[in-house]
């Protein structure tokens, strides 16, 4: 049986999305694996309608590994409407050389 997430359980899967999505951006910034550098994308997966991606979160996009970003996805349970939006970030962020990767059960969007 599912259980309701609280607001801290929501920060943490936002962040292991981010982290994901930071993956898929770029394979050659390893540090950008950071959880914490994610931080500002949260907004930009959080809810059914969520905001635009910040400068300074495709700044992120741009520059993390996909490996990691991938590794982070498959190793946790993730709210689909998160993860959806988290797929969504390269493309808003002009990353478009991700489009059709492929990690595991997930590709990002064309």
């Amino acid at each position: 049986m599912a259980r309701i997430m609280g607001r801290k359980d929501i920060v943490a899967f936002g962040l292991c999305v981010l982290v994901v999505m930071a993956s898929l951006a770029a394979e050659t910034d390893a540090a950008t694996c950071n959880l914490y550098s994610l931080m500002p994308c949260l907004s930009a997966v959080e809810g059914a309608h969520p905001r635009a991606p910040s400068a300074s979160c495709c700044k992120v996009v741009k520059t993390v590994d996909k490996n990691c970003l991938c590794a982070q996805l498959k190793s946790g349970s993730y709210p689909k409407q998160m993860v959806e939006n988290a797929l969504l970030l390269p493309k808003k962020c002009g990353r478009t050389n991700l489009a059709g990767f492929r990690c595991g059960a997930y590709t990002v969007p064309h």
